[in-house]
This record gives structure tokens, C-alpha cells and sequence, in this order.
């Protein structure tokens, strides 16, 4: 015991150790109330050992300190600083000998059962295997003998890369190509069966090189060399491995507040650097005092005094303690942290501390307020991508690229988290980690090698958080993880399904714990948004608690009835339910990819009314496919949500050009509404169905459904229904050429548009209009309707309608002798639709877009290339602008 006690102080270089952080790096739970005694007789029998040298053990106001260093750290921080500038060769090999000589057994094992001892042993470790690594890459290419060692080292680490790879290399220049090949394939294997991955791409291309007996695989060749990195220096001390990046605002602005008398509280989720962030502004007072109180493992008053008193460098004796310890912290800065657990405690304390220390500057570090009077409160809050990136690539050694910036991203430029996804990289390559970063509690488990206690992994850290929690808080927590992207308070209280009051208490207490962030910057409701992180551990305990299923359906049922509000296509608030559909799409696929493993028929509920929504997003291809697996897994029997599933499906078909299969769909979806009796459902396919009719030039039909369906609608009062029935019906005609025909119809049912306030059913009656007038030869009347249904899907933001137009305008732009116009317009209506995935597919339509294409073309001759290309790079909006000023 007293060994270990002098290796943890030998590792703080010097610096003093408070009574809390030695009780648990030594002990672990040991009962605060006996810290000091316990200390006080280990610290004396390590005095006895230390004979001649008794006095550099001392007691600080910091806590006990001793006064030596680890010569093997230090002449490992010298070697490595010799490697980092040293060439290849026998050179090199001489000097990673010597580096790796430092190493007598396993690092710290004569202490390693101790806490604090198990995450620096474990990195030391890892910076002993780099240098193997190296030593024996250099070995391999200098030609010498050292296949045992590799074989030795790849035994013990089977699932390590580079060392696998190494091993390979050995075997195949020793003639054992079949072996290499074996090996390889067995690292393939486990690390599927282990961690769900394939081989790294240097690995992949490595078994390719063997396969091929790449001439570059011979002994001595610098091109298959396996790839190195000298290994971060091994820290002396307590200052950290990792850089300090991207907090230079909050350190300037805590050195600032600190010259004065103060109490600043910085605030932040599990995880997020507060207490970097007080340790890198502390190192930074120059000689100004300063004193550490680490409340982590403290849990009474009682030990948060004796705590106080041992900071402040005040032993037991006469009087009263805490008086003492203000009395000494005059002028100082005193440091509190991790307080969130000791909130109100903390409090009582540091009121009464404040008061009677002169000149006292007070740093907390907590995931909430302390909530005093005079209290200054800095959120810490996720570092920028760009430092976040920094971070990553110094703890991995990786260089900054695109998978590198996905990592960061996914972890939300958490500090810690940033920090153990790096770490992962020993095991996996950077492409495999953001390829599988969703699953970040479950990959982030392991902890940082030279952090201890619950810093020491993502899980920990939030396990912590988590237990600060009362009931209530928690239960909200769980089951507000299923929501994807955020919601609002409407939203949480109906899935969350607890009394109102209690929610919003919760949500308070969650925002006030930095785990729930609030989002007012919509413009609408506040969104709730749990930090990815927390969601991720939330969905643990959910699944964990026997309510997911429960909780599931709720979810399911609020993404349905808020599908059920977009049935209303293209109406007035069209936009505001793109709108509102946009913000909740993750939501709705969250429920939509649960249902079809648990409930289909809610997958009907959710994507039945809102296909158009996957349509005009041009998701349209996700849509069919959640559709066609919901159809798969419903009852075959003929019901409303099977027919329901084939219209929407008809529906998204039709829009994706397939008709002559649409058509059959719709045909399904009709047969089973009519047998059902289900006058509405059979109202809404015939119009579909007759828009479909239309595109295949089946006019005749197409005549008779939009008929039966307007009749249909007209029963049932569904004046929405009869009109987009008559619109269709004017459009039969048209094609079919009795353009007067179709203008009565198209007049009559302008009227029940603008009866009805239905600007995008006008939009698109006038755009027909548009179009006889134009086959009649009128060319100012139709531009007019043009530019009035433009301006109306401009304002819905209904994309395809505006491409309808523009098309439309484009053939009038020949008419009038304008082939450079035209051929502009056309090519940007061309590419969105195919962006969109929305073909033309009206005939006359077709027909006059493919006649005015082909004119200008021919007008325009070999100019026409330089106009397609320059009219590529021009955005939808600019371009129905212009035309519309």
C-alpha cells in the first residue's frame, strides 16, 4: 500500500494531491469520514520507509505532495523526443531498442490492482506496443531476424491492425504465403464476430498485394512498410496528454473574472471539458494561491469541511474548521468540483465561506447552477467542428479528412467523447469508426487510458448524470429518447404520457442539468432536444425498463396524426406543413422503420397521407420501399389500411413515371375499396387513377373515373375532391383536342377554386388554361396565365408545378421567336425534375416541351452547348424570379 501511495504521488510531478482524490484513486469507496485518519497512518509508515528521504513527503495546502519523478517516464519522454527526429535505418532500430528496454515487465504491475494505477498502466501499454511496432517494422525492413517476437506480439494482441499486418509481412517474406493469407482471413472473421467491422482499407489492400504476389512485397521495400506514428509522450505529472483547444474565449474570459473577488460557475453536460477548463485557467494564475476541492466522491457535509479545511492547507485542531479554512483561503482561488450532486450544500458552504474570506475568487464546476446571489454562470458547451477535429487527430494521430470531421460530428464535438472515439482507433480505421459512430455508448465504453473514475468513458459520465436524477426526471428522459431530431412540448407530452406539470418540471430540471438543449430559433414552439449522447443511453434505459413497446406506439400515433394534418397537399399552408413535416421527418422515420418491425399498419397511417411529401423531398424511392415492406407484412385480406397502402403506393408509382404499373396498383387499391364500401377511398383513387389514364393517352377512361369521381365527392360534400376531379376531366379533354370542352370545364371549376380560397388548385386549372390558349394561338393570354400560376407555386413552394410552368413558358418563348430563352428555361426545368425524380408525363404537355426543345435547338445551332451549360449552374428561385419581375 505504501508503494502504491508513492507511485500515485511520484506521478503528479510534484504537484500536490487532495485527501479525495488519493482516497479514491487508492481505495475507491472508502467511507469519507475515515480519509484523513486512513491517510495520516499510510503517509507515516511510507515516511518510515523512505528513511534518509522521509522529508520529501510533505503535506500541502493542496494536499500531500512528493517531491520525485519517474526517471523511466522521463527517459521515455527523451527517447520519444530522439524518435520524432530520427531517420530510418540501423539508426532508428537502435534507438526503439533502447525505448523499449525501458520496459522490465508490464507497466505498473507491482500496483496495478489499484485504481488510479489501471488507466495510466493501460496507456503506458499502449505507447510500450507503438514502439514494438516500430521496432520490429524497422527490423523487418532492415532484413533482420525477429519472426518470433512478431509472432509472440501478434499471439497476445490477435484483433490489433497493424501488428496482424506486420505478422502477415513476416510470414509471406518467409515463404508462407498460405499462412499470410489464413492470418488475414482470421482477423477478418473476428473482428466481424467482435465489433461488427471489415478489414481496414490497408489491410484490404494488403490481402490484395498478397493474392497478386505484388513484386512490391519484397524484404526491404519502404512501400508495404507498416504504417507508424511515434506514440504521444508519456506525461509527467497531471498535466494532460491531450491539447487544450478551442476553449481560448472561456479561458480569457474566467482569467479576467478571477482577478477579482467572485463566484463563477461553469455549467455543462456529462463529458464536455468544464473541469480541463478550470485546470487550464488555474495553471495559468501564475503564482496567485490556489486550492482544489474534487466533491465527486464526497457525499455528506461533514467530508465536503474536512475536504475544505485539507484544500486550504488547515489541519485538525482547536476552533472551528471551516472558520479556519476561510481565513486561509483569503486571497486565493478555490476550486469546487463536480458540485452538481452537492448543490444546496455547496451553496450553504460557499455563503459562508465568501463571507469571511477576504479577496476569495470562487471557480465551480457543475452540470447546474449553484443558483447564488452575485453567482456569474458560463456554459461550456461542445467545441467547434474545427478544434473538435484538432482533438481527434492529435489523440489518434489520424490526419483531418472527411471521416475524421463525420466522427466529430456524430459525437456533437463532445470533448470526452471526441476523445475515446479517437482512442477506437487502435482497433478500428477512422472510415470504420464513422461508418458505425451511431452507436456511440455502446462504442465509447471504453475509457480514456489515463483518466480514472467516471471521466473514464462516455458510459460513466453519463451513468453519473443520470443517477443525479430523480424519478420523475428520469422517466421523461427514457421516453422522450425516441423522439429523432427534437420535438415539441406538445409532442413530449403526449408520448411521454405523464401529468403535465410533471413533464414540464422535468424538462426544466433536464435543461437545467445541460442534458436537454431548447431550440427557439424556429420561430414556432421551443423543440426539446436530448443531446445525442444522453438519447443514446435514454434508449438503453427505455429498452431496459419493460415501456418501450408502449412508448413506441405513442410515437407512432403522434407521427400519424401529424401525417394525418398534411393530407391537404399543396393548400394554402402548404409551405407551413413542408415546413413542419421537414423539422419532424427523422421523427417520422424513426416511427416508420419501427413500425414495420413491430406494427405495419402504422406505416400506413404515417406515409398514406403524406406521399407527397417523399415525393416533392425526392425520397421518393424510400417511400416506395417502406410501402411496398408495410404491404408485405399486412393481413392479404382486403381492408382500408391494405387499400390505403396501394393508392399511396399507385400514387408515388406514378409520380416516378412507371404508369402502366401504377395503373395496375390503383386498380388493386379501387377493387378493395368498393368492396369495402368506401366511398371516399374509392373517390380519391379514381382520381388518381384517372391522372394516370391521362398519362398513358387512355383518355376515354380517364374521362370516366374523373367523372365517377367528381359525382362521388359531390355526394360526400368533398368540394376539394370534385374540384381536382373537374381540373382532371378538363385535362382529358384537352389532350383529346376539344379544347372548347375542356375551357368550359376549366372556367367552371376556377370558380369553386377561388369559392374555396384554393390557390393551388387555381394555380393549376389557369396553367391549364394556359395551355389551350396557347394551342388556339393567344399567346399574351397565355403568358398571363403562366405568370399568374407561377407566381402561385412560387408562393407554395411547389416545385414540380413551377417546372410545369416553366416548360410552358419556355414553348412560348419559341413561339415569339425566342429560342435562347427557351433553351435556358428548359434545361433548368430539366435537371430539377431529375433531381426530384419527377418526369413529365401529361402527353400534350410532353409533346409541346419536346417540339419547343427541338427548335431551339435547331435555331441555335453549335451555340446551344454554351447555353445548356451556363444555364446548368442557374438556381430554380433565380430564374422564376427574373420571370416574374
Amino acid at each position: 500500500m505504501e508503494r502504491a501511495l508513492a507511485v500515485r504521488l511520484t506521478l503528479a510531478g510534484g504537484e500536490g494531491v487532495s485527501d479525495q482524490r488519493l482516497s479514491r484513486d487508492l481505495w475507491d469507496d472508502i467511507d469519507d469520514e475515515r480519509i484523513a485518519q486512513r491517510l495520516r497512518v499510510l503517509t507515516h509508515r511510507l515516511r518510515g520507509r523512505l528513511g534518509p528521504h522521509r522529508d520529501l513527503l510533505r503535506r500541502t495546502a493542496v494536499g500531500y505532495r512528493l517531491d520525485a519523478c519517474a526517471i523511466d517516464l522521463v527517459a521515455l519522454e527523451r527517447a520519444q523526443a530522439r524518435l520524432a527526429g530520427a531517420g530510418e535505418g540501423v539508426g532508428r532500430e537502435a534507438l526503439l531498442r533502447d525505448a523499449v528496454g525501458l520496459w522490465r515487465d508490464d507497466s505498473l504491475v507491482d500496483v496495478r490492482s489499484f485504481p488510479f494505477a489501471r488507466g495510466e498502466a493501460e496507456r503506458l501499454d499502449a505507447v510500450r506496443l507503438d514502439l514494438q511496432v516500430d521496432l520490429y517494422t524497422t527490423e523487418l525492413e532492415l532484413g533482420n531476424p525477429v519472426m518470433a517476437e512478431i509472432e509472440r506480439l501478434a499471439a497476445t494482441h490477435p484483433l490489433h491492425e497493424p501488428i496482424v499486418a506486420l505478422s502477415v509481412l513476416a510470414l509471406y517474406r518467409a515463404g508462407r504465403q498460405a499462412d499470410a493469407l489464413n492470418r488475414l482471413t482470421a482477423l477478418r472473421n473476428a473482428l466481424a464476430a467482435e465489433y461488427g467491422v471489415s478489414l481496414s482499407p490497408e489491410s484490404a489492400d494488403l490481402e490484395l498485394k498478397l493474392l497478386r504476389q505484388d513484386p512490391h512485397l519484397a524484404a526491404g521495400d519502404p512501400v508495404v512498410a507498416v504504417a507508424r506514428r511515434v506514440p504521444e509522450p508519456a506525461p509527467v505529472g497531471s498535466v494532460s496528454a491531450t491539447p487544450f483547444v478551442g476553449r481560448d474565449a472561456d479561458r480569457t474570459w474566467l482569467l479576467q473574472r478571477l482577478r477579482r473577488p467572485v463566484l463563477v460557475t461553469l455549467t455543462g453536460g456529462p463529458g464536455v471539458g468544464k473541469t480541463r477548463l478550470a485546470r487550464e485557467v488555474v495553471a495559468c494564475l501564475g503564482g496567485r494561491r490556489t486550492a482544489w476541492l474534487d466533491l465527486a466522491s464526497v457525499s455528506t457535509r461533514g467530508a465536503m469541511v474536512a475536504g475544505l479545511a485539507a484544500a486550504a492547507g488547515v489541519t485538525e485542531g482547536s476552533g472551528d474548521v471551516l472558520a479556519r479554512s476561510a481565513d486561509a483561503l483569503a486571497g486565493a482561488v478555490l476550486v469546487v468540483d463536480n458540485a452538481e450532486h452537492l448543490v444546496d450544500p455547496v451553496a450553504d458552504l460557499l455563503s459562508v465561506v465568501r463571507r469571511t474570506s477576504d479577496g476569495l475568487s470562487v471557480l465551480v464546476t457543475s452540470q447546474r447552477a449553484i443558483r447564488m446571489e452575485g453567482e456569474e454562470v458560463r456554459q461550456v458547451g461542445p467545441l467547434a467542428i474545427e478544434a473538435a477535429t484538432e482533438l481527434f487527430c492529435a489523440r489518434s494521430g489520424a490526419a483531418a479528412d472527411a471521416d475524421v470531421t463525420a466522427v466529430c460530428t456524430a459525437v456533437e464535438c463532445w470533448p470526452l467523447a471526441v476523445e475515446l472515439a479517437a482512442g477506437l482507433t487502435r482497433t478500428l480505421s477512422v472510415r470504420q469508426l464513422a461508418e458505425r459512430i451511431e452507436y456511440q455508448v455502446r462504442l465509447l465504453v471504453g475509457g480514456l487510458r489515463d483518466s480514472t473514475g467516471r471521466h473514464s468513458s462516455l458510459r460513466a459520465a453519463i451513468d453519473w448524470s443520470h443517477s443525479l436524477l430523480d424519478e420523475p426526471s428520469r422517466v421523461v428522459l427514457r421516453r422522450m429518447a425516441v423522439f429523432d431530431g427534437g420535438c415539441t412540448l406538445d409532442a413530449v407530452e403526449q408520448v411521454v404520457a405523464m401529468d403535465p406539470i410533471t413533464v414540464t418540471l422535468a424538462l426544466a430540471d433536464l435543461q437545467d442539468r445541460c442534458l436537454l438543449a431548447v431550440d427557439n430559433a424556429t420561430g414556432g414552439s421551443p423543440r426539446f432536444r436530448l443531446l445525442l449522447s444522453i438519447r443514446d443511453h435514454g434508449l438503453e434505459q427505455l429498452g431496459a425498463s419493460g415501456e418501450e413497446s408502449d412508448v413506441r406506439r405513442r410515437h407512432a400515433n403522434w407521427c400519424a396524426e401529424l401525417a394525418a394534418g398534411s393530407e391537404r397537399y399543396g393548400g394554402q399552408n402548404h409551405g407551413e406543413l413542408l415546413g413542419e413535416l421537414m423539422v419532424e421527418e427523422a421523427n417520422l422515420r424513426a416511427a416508420i422503420e419501427w413500425s414495420l418491425d413491430h406494427e405495419a399498419t402504422w406505416v400506413t397511417r404515417i406515409i398514406a397521407p403524406s406521399w407527397w411529401y417523399w415525393w416533392v423531398r425526392g425520397l421518393l424511392a424510400d417511400a416506395l420501399d417502406w410501402l411496398g415492406r408495410c404491404l408485405a407484412a399486412l393481413d392479404p385480406e382486403p381492408t382500408t389500411e391494405r387499400a390505403y397502402t396501394l393508392r399511396a403506393i399507385a400514387s408515388l408509382t406514378r409520380n416516378g413515371g412507371d404508369l402502366t404499373k401504377a395503373r395496375a396498383i390503383g386498380d388493386q387499391a379501387l377493387a378493395i375499396f368498393r368492396e369495402l364500401g368506401h366511398q371516399l377511398g374509392c373517390a380519391t383513387t379514381l382520381l388518381g387513377l384517372s391522372i394516370t389514364n391521362i398519362c398513358l393517352r387512355d383518355y376515354e377512361t380517364a374521362l370516366t373515373q374523373s367523372r365517377e369521381a367528381s359525382a362521388v365527392a359531390l355526394a360526400l360534400g368533398n368540394d376539394r375532391i370534385r374540384g381536382a376531379a373537374i381540373d382532371a376531366t378538363g385535362g382529358a379533354l384537352r389532350c383529346l383536342g376539344r379544347l372548347d370542352a375542356a375551357e368550359d370545364v376549366f372556367l367552371e371549376v376556377e370558380q369553386l377554386w377561388i369559392t374555396m380560397a384554393d390557390s393551388r388548385g387555381l394555380a393549376s386549372t389557369r396553367a391549364g388554361l394556359a395551355m389551350i390558349a396557347r394551342q388556339r394561338g393567344e399567346l399574351p393570354k397565355a403568358r398571363a396565365y403562366c405568370l399568374d400560376a407561377l407566381r402561385t407555386y412560387q408562393e407554395l413552394d411547389l416545385t414540380e408545378g413551377q417546372l410545369e410552368v416553366l416548360e410552358l413558358i419556355a414553348c412560348l418563348e419559341v413561339d415569339e421567336g425566342r429560342p435562347t430563352d427557351a433553351l435556358r428555361l428548359l434545361t433548368v426545368a430539366s435537371r430539377d425534375r431529375r433531381r426530384l425524380g419527377v418526369p413529365s408525363k401529361v402527353p400534350d404537355e410532353l409533346v409541346a416541351r419536346d417540339n419547343a426543345e427541338a427548335s431551339a435547338l435547331q435555331a441555335l445551332g453549335p451555340a446551344a452547348g454554351q447555353i445548356v451549360d451556363a444555364a446548368t449552374e442557374a438556381e430554380l428561385a433565380s430564374v422564376v424570379g427574373a420571370l416574374l419581375r
